[in-house]
């Protein structure tokens, strides 16, 4: 599993970075506030169910973790849930990790001083 967190963590990193970059592509200060909102409550809500999700899964196949390459070996309908339980894992984190850089960003921007670059046009 842990390699699934990692991967899935690294991956949110880069994320974070996009959203500091799309932050500043918007001029207006009120559309910023928006953007890094938005990313902030649809990040939390939806990786926090991806990953109890997967997390659920991966309890459930405890003994055999498949991966997407071992999908033609199935055998049963239920194997797939060990297929998809690492995936949902890494979404999971991958879609958390950015979701404390753009609440904090999105705290400075808020605070920021009118007509400062971190405010906006």
């Amino acid at each position: 599993m842990g390699e699934v967190v990692v991967r899935g963590a690294a991956y949110g990193v880069g994320a974070a970075v996009c959203v500091v970059v799309v932050t500043f592509v918007f001029q207006e200060h009120d559309d910023r506030i928006d953007l890094l909102e938005a990313t902030t409550s649809l990040g939390l809500l939806t990786g926090t169910v991806l990953l109890l999700t997967g997390l659920f899964f991966w309890a459930c196949s405890i003994p055999e973790i498949l991966r997407w390459r071992d999908f033609f070996t199935t055998r049963a309908p239920n194997e797939l849930v060990s297929i998809v339980a690492p995936s949902l894992v890494r979404a999971g984190v991958f879609l958390l990790v950015p979701v404390p850089v753009a609440s904090g960003l999105g705290g400075l921007v808020e605070s920021a001083a009118r007509g400062s670059w971190l405010w906006g046009a």
